[in-house]
């Protein structure tokens, strides 16, 4: 009835731009105008409180006009709400990431039918009268949550269709898996701590092949990270939760067993869009997933025990994988070799490829139509095989690869097509030179590049270069002058946590498009450069915990489109330029533990207030407060703060 009705309001432009994931998830909009006409109609029916309203709450909203509402939405501070008294309630949606109890009290909701709990996360237990809500149809937990088990009598919600989440429990009075047996659930569902299934009696009792409106299966043998199965009964459990054949998504995680079960490695659920077989630490082989028409993204990592990949994962027909987009391969520390078939088309719609910590791997099939390709602690014959062979790459993250320090000469020749770049490398001391045919690189990115001393040559050449990202280069100690001459079209330059780097060096009088500097935990670096006056375009400038700054250029008058300007965390900058007074469209100023920044910007009286009193929100914060000076009669001046203890005390 809900589905017709749904679809009614849809041709009538009820709801617009409606999309359906692989879960089975519908999403939609609302017209402003049909929002509006449903608000005057249902407004005495609903009530909404925003998460930053707690002191907005009227004095009678606890009784919400508790004979007609039916929708409730709610953030903290819901423990004093008289539940019980709200009959009429249809939907609850809670969201408290401190609440840990559900308030017995919602068990006696009877008219209830969705509860959304999704951004509980710190939610431990429910209601053991949840039984009593004999009308919910929707039960919301999330993906995120610390509930350790379910309450009894769960089964007994017949009218229950969307279950997010199921947590068996190891304790007695706990609501056990064959709680599943009678719900005909429909969408996701999230079945995590399988070790505490009793016997393989109860688990065949969930009964989940008969759920056929099911999109949606994750299978846990944990309930967080510090618990998880010891592999005493996991195949016997995973053998009689055979899902019914119309399921598309599967995922199975901390899967003790040494063996898949039989209606994997048959091929009993055909119509497979999506799996992921995470922390499966035991299993040698996999299933013959290449004969799955259908299937679009295939994740595998933690198969521990896995040496080889051979012709059983590809099937038997003349096209495998066929419909395969994306696939990521990650720890794998045994797997010695993958085989190739000659003659039969592997992957040929496959895009994008992450493989990582497979260090044993030489030799995998050829990728010619990747698109992205992240690899990490892999062989370097796999490093120059993967690139070299991938001519249409827009997307290429290369993290750390077996101690490296130098990238091969040549490896990146063949890409005509890079979007974007990205190095994240610890031993990475000189990347390669950058060929002149990287043209349309937009995105460049050196991360935890502890060991790199300098850029690459050709950094000149990227006139399409748009973002740099510099973060964690320890011994890099400069820019480069000329190597920043032809970033023409760079808008965005973030250099964060480089110790070393003293120097932005004249280099940056070039960025002329430049519209975002982010400088951040840069110890050494004691002043910015006078070419600051050509950066033009600049809009943003955010400089923190760099300690040793001690001032800014009195160039940055010339910065006429700089609306923002953020300064934290430099306790010897000794004072604002002159300049600043200059800037006619900055909106924004922020300071934020800078001692002597605080005491010159003190309104009126402070020597640099004559510079800044133009700018329209000015921010000054302490570590554990932040406030505001208005320009405004009646607002409160910076010297109200005179007598508070910064400790907050």
């Amino acid at each position: 009835m809900g589905c017709e009705i749904f679809s009614e309001l849809t041709r009538r432009s009820f709801f617009q731009e409606i999309k359906e994931d692989v879960d089975g998830t519908v999403t939609c909009k609302m017209h402003d105008l049909i929002h509006d006409v449903a608000t005057s109609i249902m407004g005495h029916e609903c009530y909404a409180i925003e998460l930053n309203e707690r002191s907005k709450i009227p004095k009678t909203a606890r009784h919400f006009k508790q004979k007609h509402l039916k929708v409730l939405d709610f953030g903290y501070g819901f423990s004093s709400i008289a539940f019980g008294s709200l009959k009429q309630l249809r939907y609850l949606r809670l969201h408290d990431d401190t609440m840990k109890t559900l308030p017995e009290a919602t068990s006696s909701l009877h008219n209830l039918q969705t509860l959304n709990l999704q951004r509980c996360y710190r939610l431990e237990m429910l209601p053991k009268g949840m039984k009593h809500l004999k009308n919910l149809r929707y039960l919301d937990l999330g993906k995120y949550t610390s509930l350790a088990s379910m309450p009894v009598g769960l089964g007994q919600l017949s009218c229950l269709r969307k279950l997010s989440m199921f947590v068996v429990g190891k304790d007695i009075g706990c609501g056990a898996i064959d709680e599943l047996k009678e719900l005909a659930l429909e969408g996701e569902l999230s079945i995590r701590g399988l070790h505490n299934v009793k016997s393989s009696t109860d688990a065949k009792n969930a009964n989940l092949i008969k759920k056929q409106n099911l999109r949606s299966l994750s299978l846990s043998w944990r309930v967080n990270n510090r618990e998880r199965s010891q592999g005493g009964n996991d195949e016997e459990i995973l053998d009689v939760l055979q899902p019914h054949p119309s399921l598309k998504k599967l995922s199975l995680d901390a899967y003790q067993g040494d063996r898949f079960p039989y209606w994997m490695m048959d091929l009993l659920l055909p119509n497979l869009v999506e799996i992921s077989l995470e922390d499966c630490e035991l299993c040698d082989q996999l299933p013959p997933l290449g004969k799955l028409r259908f299937l679009k993204v295939l994740t595998i990592n933690g198969m521990g025990a896995l040496k080889y990949i051979d012709s059983n994962f590809y099937g038997d027909m003349e096209s495998s994988f066929p419909s395969l987009k994306v696939l990521e391969i990650g720890m794998a520390p045994c797997l010695e070799e993958w085989i190739t078939l000659n003659g039969r088309e592997q992957f040929p719609l496959l895009s994008s490829l992450t493989i990582k910590y497979c260090p044993k791997l030489v030799k995998m099939p050829m990728l010619q139509c990747l698109e992205n390709l992240e690899i990490g602690s892999i062989n370097v014959t796999l490093l120059k095989s993967l690139i070299m062979n991938a001519t249409i790459l827009t997307s290429l993250q290369i993290n750390e690869v077996d101690k490296l320090t130098e990238l091969p000469d040549g490896l990146l020749h063949n890409q005509k097509h890079l979007d974007s770049l990205t190095f994240v490398s610890s031993t990475l001391k000189s990347s390669c030179d950058l060929p002149d045919n990287l043209s349309t690189l937009k995105h460049l990115s050196f991360e935890w590049s502890l060991g790199l001393e300098s850029l690459p040559s050709g950094l000149q050449n990227l006139s399409s270069l748009e973002t740099l990202n510099l973060s964690q280069c320890d011994r890099l100690v400069s820019l480069p002058v000329n190597g920043l001459q032809g970033l023409s079209s760079l808008s965005s330059l973030w250099i964060q946590n480089c110790e070393k780097l003293a120097s932005l060096s004249e280099g940056v009088r070039y960025l002329t498009s430049l519209q975002y500097l982010r400088i951040r935990g840069c110890p050494k670096l004691t002043s910015l450069p006078d070419s600051f006056q050509y950066l033009s375009s600049l809009r943003s400038l955010h400089i923190s915990y760099c300690e040793r700054l001690i001032s800014l250029p009195n160039e940055i008058e010339h910065l006429a489109l700089l609306s923002k300007l953020e300064i934290e965390c430099c306790p010897n900058l000794m004072s604002l330029p002159r300049g600043i007074r200059g800037l006619t469209v900055l909106e924004t100023l922020k300071i934020v533990e800078c001692p002597h920044l605080e005491r010159r910007c003190k309104e009126k009286r402070g020597e640099d207030w004559p510079n800044i009193n133009h700018i329209p929100i000015i921010k000054i914060q302490k570590k554990l407060s932040e406030f505001i000076v208005g320009k405004g009669y009646g607002c409160g001046g910076i010297d109200e703060l005179k007598e508070l203890d910064p400790r907050g005390n």
